[in-house]
């Protein structure tokens, strides 16, 4: 290990494991196929071609995105506090914009 190394690694900044777990839940998202599906559903809904069935199915899945982004949000508050900075602070901080509207 050289010297720089050392240096680099006394200055880096350290996560608490508790750090560690919130922003391993932050950057957990939807699983692949499910986002797929979703996208396809928001395709079609735009397209006005929905069966009432794949309406269902985006209303279900909508509610189910929507309740990841409050856990979402939920944990980046909860970081924000520990760091004793803003909501907005810690977003930019993480590079995370909020998401247009779909």
């Amino acid at each position: 290990m050289t010297l720089v190394d050392l240096k680099a690694r006394r200055t880096a900044p350290s996560l608490t494991s508790q750090e560690s777990e919130l922003l391993a839940r932050i950057n957990e998202g939807l699983p692949a196929r499910v986002a797929e599906r979703y996208q396809e559903l928001i395709g079609k809904r735009r397209a006005a071609s929905l069966t009432s069935e794949e309406y269902a199915e985006l209303l279900r899945l909508t509610d189910e995105v929507e309740g990841l982004d409050a856990e979402r949000i939920k944990h980046l508050a909860e970081l924000a506090h520990l760091r004793k900075t803003s909501l907005t602070n810690l977003m930019t901080e993480l590079g995370i914009q909020t998401p247009p509207s779909a």
